[in-house]
């Protein structure tokens, strides 16, 4: 089994084992809860029933001890052979009847706890003595058993004065002979006799629910546990596919949870990482290109100057062209190092007062020569009023000249440069409108990003590295400011800058 095959089986196996875990442990529990709870309800119907019986049994007992002869009379009419010992009868039939209809013992006892009667042995006249039954006989419960029985009756399960040899279900109510407490009935059944039948029947029947709900349960755990993995095995292949240089690759989930949405920005992240990557490369050509093409000027010069080709009348010219290209060069390093220094936090800001009407005329004068070959038009220079903020000069001009530069590069010959300066409550409004193509829409939003540049089939200028927009948008948010762009694609490009004064 391949190394990445085998790490997606034990992220399915830890999910998997996990949950079914969860699972066995919640069943478990309610096993035992229903359990307890099924014992404690079986227990309470039975002593409720026992109870029942024990009490209307009492009363009959009451009756055939009693002054009335009603009962000694019908079972004399049902049964003549009874004549001369009716209560005998009467008792051991009360007495059998609830033994078989409960599968329980009933027995009588006096007010000593001992047994003085029983389904095996009734006398006909009940005397304060023990029976004979081999069973009964060694039965004799404690005083606490017979005043709680004497005072109303009980039902409880329990082994009182360990009588029994086990643990009991007991039910007793007091009977009266001759209108005088004389004893009680108690009903007696070991625990486990029914109570085992009753749990064997229960734990069978929550085995069996058990056993389906854990075949379903197996079978949904499993599905989506599988489900649940699968967009992570195949994150896990889109991360490997990234740090390879491969950002086409594409995590595919179809689904609505925030698995979807991780994997949205999973591709959202390869498309970021292209783009970034694509910018990169291209940087690194345009910056190849941005030194070579200077480098290559000087160079050339030079060595005219020096192998003589270059007459001396005519080196005044050449040194001038060297000269704009050192700075062409000297501009492009420092925004680079401006760059890196912004991107590893290193660039401390030197804030002074500076008037912006001055530092932006200043600005544009270095551009003149340009601006007089293009004759491109200049307007709002002569109306600009002085307007003082707290930055740092050096960066404020940097973000002047990659703007003013822009504009010159971008306004095509006889073409048209406004500026605009004015002062809105705490902040220093700058625009500036230039004629021309403008910028596509598309692009537009685009313009600010590092490494960026417009189609060049639109543009008069090829040149720069994609930095200067970027680098002056970061300038004017270390300032607290925010920098736009507006175009219509077609006539025109504006560039606001809104510092706090």
């Amino acid at each position: 089994m391949p190394k990445n095959s085998m790490r997606g089986f034990r992220l399915f196996r830890k999910y998997f084992l996990a949950i079914m875990s969860i699972l066995l442990t919640g069943f478990a529990f309610f096993s035992v809860m229903l359990l307890a709870f099924s014992v404690r309800f079986w227990t309470r119907d039975k002593l409720e029933l026992f109870s029942v019986n024990t009490d209307k049994a009492a009363r009959l007992v009451t009756e055939i001890y009693g002054q009335g002869t009603a009962v000694q009379l019908i079972l004399m009419f049902l049964d003549p052979s009874v004549a001369g010992r009716p209560r005998q009868v009467g008792l051991t039939s009360v007495l059998q009847a609830n033994c078989e209809s409960l599968s329980a013992d009933f027995f009588l006892c006096d007010t000593q706890g001992r047994v003085i009667a029983c389904a095996h042995e009734v006398p006909d006249s009940l005397l304060p003595s023990p029976v004979r039954c081999p069973v009964h006989a060694p039965l004799r419960f404690p005083r606490q058993t017979v005043e709680e029985a004497m005072a109303g009756g009980y039902a409880k399960a329990g082994n009182p004065g360990l009588v029994f040899s086990q643990q009991m279900l007991l039910s007793a109510d007091p009977f009266n002979i001759d209108g005088e407490p004389a004893g009680f009935l108690m009903a007696a059944q070991p625990l486990g006799e029914g109570l085992f039948s009753y749990m064997a029947g229960m734990l069978q029947l929550l085995m069996l629910s058990v056993m389906v709900v854990l075949v379903l349960s197996f079978a949904v755990v499993y599905l989506s546990t599988r489900r649940l993995v699968r967009p992570l095995q195949d994150m896990v292949r889109a991360t490997r596919q990234y740090a390879q240089g491969d950002f086409g690759y594409r995590v595919d989930i179809k689904d609505s949870s925030e698995l979807n949405w991780l994997g949205e920005a999973f591709n959202s992240m390869a498309i970021s990482l292209a783009t970034l990557e694509s910018s990169r490369r291209s940087f690194v050509a345009n910056v190849s290109h941005e030194l070579k093409t200077p480098m290559t000027t000087i160079g050339g010069f030079i060595d005219g100057m020096l192998d003589g080709t270059i007459p001396q009348e005519e080196r005044p010219k050449y040194l001038e062209v060297v000269s704009g290209e050192v700075k062409r060069l000297s501009r492009l390093v420092t925004g680079m190092l401006n760059l890196s220094r912004i991107e590893a936090g290193e660039l401390r800001m030197n804030f002074a007062c500076v008037d912006l009407s001055e530092l932006l005329f200043t600005t544009v004068l270095s551009f003149e020569q340009i601006i007089a070959a293009k004759g491109i038009e200049l307007a709002g220079l002569e109306d600009l009023a002085s307007i003082i903020l707290e930055g740092d000069r050096d960066l404020l001009t940097q973000v002047f000249f990659n703007l003013v530069d822009n504009a010159v590069k971008f306004t095509p010959p006889g073409g048209r440069i406004e500026f605009h300066a004015r002062r809105e409550k705490e902040l220093a409004v700058f625009t500036l409108r230039n004629t021309g193509m403008g910028i596509a829409s598309e692009e537009i939003g685009r313009i600010f990003e590092r490494f960026y540049k417009t189609d060049q089939s639109r543009s008069y200028d090829t040149r720069g590295a994609g930095l200067g927009l970027y680098l002056s948008q970061t300038i004017v948010k270390m300032h607290g400011g925010v920098i736009r762009a507006e175009s219509d694609g077609e006539s025109y490009a504006r560039f606001t800058v809104e510092l706090p004064c």
